[in-house]
């Protein structure tokens, strides 16, 4: 096990789910340059996938660019050695662009043409941009700060993931999450004709 590799996966990648999962257990395997050569049923085993499922996740991961197959030059049962890009994790993605990765959906055989888009959370550095301002000064809306630090708690308390947060908090002040603008009879009874819960 390579503790230099799987430290390099977990701030360098910048996907999550079975493809973040996937990764890891490569690491895990891997030497100090990141080369592993476990079976697909070893992978299937450790990321607790059957097998069609963990060779669909790698070949996401491959698509991505994070992980590259060879054969493996030592030959034996296992034919296939992983090289996991160190490079690319490197170089991990700033704060203000988050790579999205996308992940084709193929169904019994059939490329679908659809996208899966990746919805990172919302992230401790996260402030009121210049988008936001501009936005909320031409609705009128004051206190960002505030509104700021209730956006921010309750997408920790639920989980709640977004592929623009700018846009997700915007729509939380329009909503007064902060319940900073109105009674709270008053916020819920316009909130129900808004359309904001």
């Amino acid at each position: 096990m390579a503790v230099r590799v799987l430290s390099m996966v977990w701030d360098g990648y910048p996907g999550g789910g079975t493809e973040l999962l996937a990764l890891l257990a490569l690491a895990d395997w891997s030497d100090d340059n990141g080369r592993c050569w476990p079976s697909m049923a070893s992978i299937a085993r450790k990321t607790r996938l059957s097998e069609k499922q963990a060779r669909r996740v790698v070949h996401s991961v491959i698509k991505s660019g994070y992980l590259t197959v060879t054969a493996n030059p030592q030959g034996g049962a296992t034919s296939r050695r992983y090289q996991i890009n160190l490079k690319r994790l490197a170089t991990p993605p700033t704060h203000g662009s988050r790579t999205v990765i996308d992940t084709s959906i193929t169904v019994k055989g059939k490329h679908t043409g659809k996208t899966i888009s990746r919805k990172p959370p919302i992230t401790e550095d996260f402030t009121v941009s210049e988008r936001v301002m501009t936005w909320a000064k031409g609705k009128g809306f004051d206190r960002l700060e505030e509104h700021l630090e209730a956006f921010k708690a309750k997408c920790a308390a639920n989980g709640y993931t977004y592929v623009d947060h700018d846009a997700a908090f915007m729509e939380a002040i329009r909503c007064d999450w902060a319940k900073l603008g109105k009674s709270t009879t008053a916020h819920a009874i316009d909130s129900a004709f808004r359309g904001c819960v």
